[in-house]
């Protein structure tokens, strides 16, 4: 049950659909954008800013969370965090639509739930953001698209491999994961500033 300062808070937070719906246009402002430099860094601005991961980690965990302690919950989330920053950019043109229709918010309380109809490329995809209000601002715990829970399909990964490994274990995978994809990125930036420096080199030559 909320507090009466917690439903202050709600009544003078911004409007969840607008959190969306800006957060939303600003993404698709910058895949439209020619130059890719710095693109995926700014992608992963945009998740980060939207997310809870620790709301989002911790429903998908479920149980398996009560059980851990504060320095495994915080080497959790911030594991899990960075995966899912560098899996999110990963295919950036999957994020490209046409258009959005957005209904209205069903708010109770601190919990929101908006609804977006986002069609590309003649169909339509039905995306449903459940947001947390957390001091002033709405924040995504899970992204359901076409009826696939985020946090759900999350949850059947970790309890698969907590069958066979032990939450340490379990840790120690997405932190390896995390820093995997953080050294591919890396390699790939390097390839690409060497190709435009080949391509400009050339271009200078009149090659």
């Amino acid at each position: 049950m909320m507090g009466l300062f917690g439903l202050a808070l709600a009544a003078v937070a911004q409007d969840p659909v607008e959190v969306i719906r800006s957060k939303d246009i600003e993404l698709q402002k910058l895949l439209r954008e020619k130059d890719v430099s710095q693109k995926t860094d700014r992608v992963k601005t945009l998740v980060n800013g939207i997310f809870d991961f620790g709301e989002l980690g911790k429903r998908a965990l479920g149980s398996t969370w009560g059980k851990m302690t504060p320095n495994q919950q915080t080497r959790f989330t911030k594991a899990f965090q960075k995966w899912v920053e560098n899996a999110s950019v990963k295919k950036l043109d999957a994020y490209l639509n046409d258009s959005t229709h957005y209904d209205p918010a069903e708010i109770d309380g601190d919990r929101a739930t908006v609804t977006a109809h986002v069609f590309s490329k003649g169909s339509e995809s039905i995306v449903v953001y459940k947001l947390v209000l957390e001091q002033g601002a709405w924040k995504a715990w899970d992204l359901v698209i076409d009826d696939l829970s985020t946090a759900g399909n999350y949850g059947d990964q970790f309890r698969e491999i907590l069958k066979k490994k032990t939450i340490d274990q379990l840790i120690a995978k997405l932190e390896e994961r995390a820093n995997e994809d953080a050294a591919v990125k890396a390699t790939d930036d390097v390839k690409s500033n060497s190709e435009k420096s080949s391509q400009s080199a050339a271009k200078n030559s009149g090659g």
